[in-house]
C-alpha cells in the first residue's frame, strides 16, 4: 500500500506540474501576439514562454514511467519484471534528454536534430499506445480492459495533440522571424495571429485530454 500511495502522490504532482505550468506557456505566448507590444517585450514573453515550457515537458515524459508503476499496483494481473522497467527507464531518460534537449537548443543545429528525433518517437508512441488500448479491449491484453487500458489511449491521444501543436508552431516561428527581421506589419500580424489560433486549438484539445484522463484516473469510471 506504500509503494502505491507514492505512485499515486507522484501521479497526482505530474498533473499539477505538466497541465499548471503549461497554463503559463499558453498565456505567455499569445501575449506575445498582441500587436500593442513593443517587438522586443512580445521576444521577451515568448521567450519566457519557451522557458517555462521545459517543466511541462518533463511532465509529460514522466507520465509514462510513473503511469505504469501505478498501474502495477492497481492490477493483480499486471506485473511487469525488472528487465521490463528498466528498459522503460532506459527509454524514459532517453526520451527525456531528446525531448528537453531539443527544446532548449533550437537555435542549435544538433537542437533541432534532437527535435525531429523527438517528433518521430512521439508519433511512434502515440500511435503504439492507441493499438495497446484497442488490443486491450479486444482482450488481447496486455491490460484488462477497463480504466487503465483507456488512460493508456487517451495518453497515446495526447501525444499526438502535442505533436499537432508543435507542427502547427512551424510557421508561427517563421512568422515570428519574418517579426524580428522586418519589424511589424499587417501580414506579418495575420500570420502570427492565424498561425497561434491554429496552434491553441490542439493545446486546448491537448488540456482536454490530460483532464479527461486524470479524471478517469482519479474516479475510475470506466471498468
Amino acid at each position: 500500500m506504500a509503494d502505491y500511495e507514492i505512485w499515486k502522490f507522484l501521479h497526482i504532482c505530474m498533473f499539477v506540474f505538466w497541465l499548471g505550468t503549461d497554463m503559463g506557456v499558453m498565456l505567455c505566448s499569445k501575449k506575445s501576439t498582441d500587436s500593442n507590444l513593443g517587438v522586443e517585450a512580445r521576444f521577451q514573453m515568448l521567450e519566457m514562454a519557451l522557458k517555462i515550457e521545459l517543466l511541462p515537458r518533463v511532465m509529460w515524459v514522466m507520465a509514462l514511467p510513473f503511469g505504469v508503476h501505478l498501474s502495477a499496483q492497481v492490477l493483480p494481473d499486471f506485473n511487469p519484471n525488472v528487465v521490463v522497467l528498466s528498459m522503460m527507464w532506459l527509454f524514459t531518460l532517453a526520451w527525456l534528454v531528446i525531448n528537453v534537449g531539443g527544446a532548449a537548443n533550437l537555435n542549435e543545429p544538433w537542437g533541432q536534430q534532437l527535435s525531429k528525433i523527438n517528433r518521430f518517437i512521439v508519433a511512434s508512441l502515440g500511435v503504439g499506445l492507441i493499438l495497446v488500448s484497442i488490443s486491450s479491449y479486444m482482450s488481447y491484453g496486455p491490460f484488462p480492459a477497463n480504466f487503465v487500458a483507456l488512460k493508456v489511449g487517451l495518453y497515446g491521444l495526447i501525444n499526438l495533440t502535442i505533436l499537432g501543436i508543435e507542427i502547427a508552431f512551424f510557421p508561427l516561428g517563421l512568422a515570428y522571424e519574418r517579426l524580428a527581421n522586418e519589424g511589424s506589419n499587417p501580414e506579418i500580424e495575420s500570420s502570427i495571429t492565424g498561425g497561434m489560433g491554429l496552434t491553441l486549438k490542439w493545446v486546448h484539445a491537448t488540456y482536454i485530454l490530460i483532464f479527461i484522463t486524470a479524471f478517469i484516473g482519479a474516479t475510475k469510471i470506466v471498468g
